[in-house]
């Protein structure tokens, strides 16, 4: 038992986890459009997400910490490193469009981790009320717009439909992080739990994947199955959002709640 939670615990503190979930959500759009895409470019994805998030999470650690890090956390630079050197083999195989916005979201995650300016010394996740909304755009900028472009897919309304779908179900996705953090987050970050409660909180997500079936309905050109493991997903987050509490474990939220859409790909590729 011991040796499964260390190797849990490693899973989702790597990142590998999470991106798995970001490539998920790639593999969701590239079925529901029919896009084609190399292998090349889930590499490019995977290792991007897994580099990025541990650079988010560990970048202070690293700084002050550098000659004493623990076992883990070598562990962990260890794992950023290869996916860095998997992410630039992979990148020049990418097109140039798909290579440019790649940049540009790298950039907004640099930005999230390191201070913007020596007068003004806080980074984008330290400003009150934005932070939530950063992760779901540039998710939604990875898991919709990248693959798009590096189909060559001209883009159309029900692309943007999905865009904001996918940002939707993001926001909603994050939502039981907030309220579990609630007692551990400075005012000053302004959550949503913050500034209107928990209970409202859990109201407003599920409004949101309310809207996110509406905008399915909107579509021009509806897949069933697509159909089918939308309705799976919002249902799945709105139990998992209605039973999130502050108390709840780092587990559900970090595994259980992160999972959501791996589960949907596996139930997508079922049905097929």
């Amino acid at each position: 038992m011991t040796l499964l939670k260390r190797f849990l615990d490693f899973y989702i503190n790597s990142s590998i986890h999470v991106a798995l979930a970001v490539l998920s959500f790639c593999f969701l759009t590239a079925f529901e459009l029919d896009l084609k895409l190399s292998v090349y470019f889930y590499i490019s994805l995977f290792c991007a997400s897994v580099s990025g998030y541990n650079f988010v999470k560990y970048f202070g650690l690293a700084k002050f910490y550098y000659r004493s890090l623990t076992t883990k956390l070598k562990y962990i630079q260890t794992v950023s490193l290869l996916s860095g050197i998997g992410f630039l083999y992979a990148f020049f195989m990418l097109r140039t469009p798909s290579q440019l916005l790649l940049i540009f979201l790298g950039f907004i995650t640099f930005l999230y981790a390191i201070p913007l300016g020596i007068k003004t010394p806080r980074n984008l996740r330290s400003i009150g009320g934005v932070k939530i909304y950063i992760i779901a755009i540039v998710w939604g900028g990875t898991s919709v717009i990248l693959p798009l472009l590096e189909a060559q897919s001209i883009l159309v309304l029900d692309h943007l439909l999905i865009l904001f779908q996918r940002i939707f179900i993001l926001i909603v996705l994050m939502l039981p992080f907030e309220i579990r953090d609630l007692k551990l987050d400075e005012a000053y970050l302004s959550t949503i739990p913050h500034k209107i409660g928990i209970k409202n909180t859990k109201l407003i997500g599920c409004a949101l994947l309310v809207d996110s079936f509406i905008l399915e309905i909107l579509k021009h050109q509806l897949n069933r199955e697509s159909c089918l493991v939308l309705v799976f997903t919002l249902t799945v987050l709105a139990v998992l959002l209605v039973m999130s509490t502050s108390r709840r474990s780092r587990y559900y939220t970090s595994f259980i709640v992160e999972s959501v859409p791996i589960m949907a790909l596996i139930l997508i590729r079922l049905l097929n």
